[in-house]
């Protein structure tokens, strides 16, 4: 009776750690400033730490690596002081480097202002964290203009109000606008 006991409190732990875990890589959302500021903080910390990042590229699955973490106390320090984006990481270490590289080469426009080209990097950023919007809007841009579909989708609704010039891109020009967006 007590062996059962203990074998459930231990599957009963283990399950609560992997929903727990689960549920912060789920929070991760990129879209939001403290997510940008946290994925910034990061470029950062790849552009400091040259051998670290070099690894990672190489493998990116590196990062649930234990020995590879603890071995290298500088990445584990910033995994432990961003446990949202570390969770995101975790999760899909691929898709993680990904955004990486992605931030790397767009990712000052986000701040810079520079017009067009930088709403388009936004909306970018927005479709990543919300593929089922991005097929959609490939195959009709002009659900934008759908009431129900935005009602349906309020994110994509809040985006645009954030963002006139995009739903004017998308308005006036749709498969132009999804077509550069996807080259993105």
């Amino acid at each position: 009776m007590r062996y059962t006991r203990l074998l459930s409190l231990l599957f009963l732990s283990a399950l609560m750690f992997a929903i727990s875990r689960d549920a912060q890589a789920q929070s991760w959302d990129w879209n939001r400033d403290a997510a940008r500021a946290q994925f910034q903080s990061f470029n950062v910390f790849m552009q400091n730490h040259p051998w670290i990042a070099k690894k990672l590229w190489e493998k990116p699955e590196r990062v649930n690596d234990r020995d590879f973490v603890n071995d290298n106390k500088e990445l584990k320090q910033w995994l432990e002081d961003h446990p949202a984006a570390a969770g995101a990481f975790h999760e899909d270490p691929a898709g993680f480097m990904e955004r990486e590289r992605h931030f790397e080469v767009y990712g000052r426009d986000f701040s810079a202002g520079n017009g067009l080209r930088s709403e388009l990097a936004r909306f970018d950023w927005f479709l990543d964290g919300h593929p089922d919007i991005r097929h959609d809007l490939v195959r009709h841009p002009r659900l934008v203009d759908d009431g129900r579909y935005l009602d349906r989708h309020p994110d994509l609704s809040e985006f645009l109000y954030r963002h006139p010039e995009v739903r004017s891109e998308l308005e006036e020009h749709p498969r132009d606008f999804m077509a550069r967006e996807g080259r993105y």
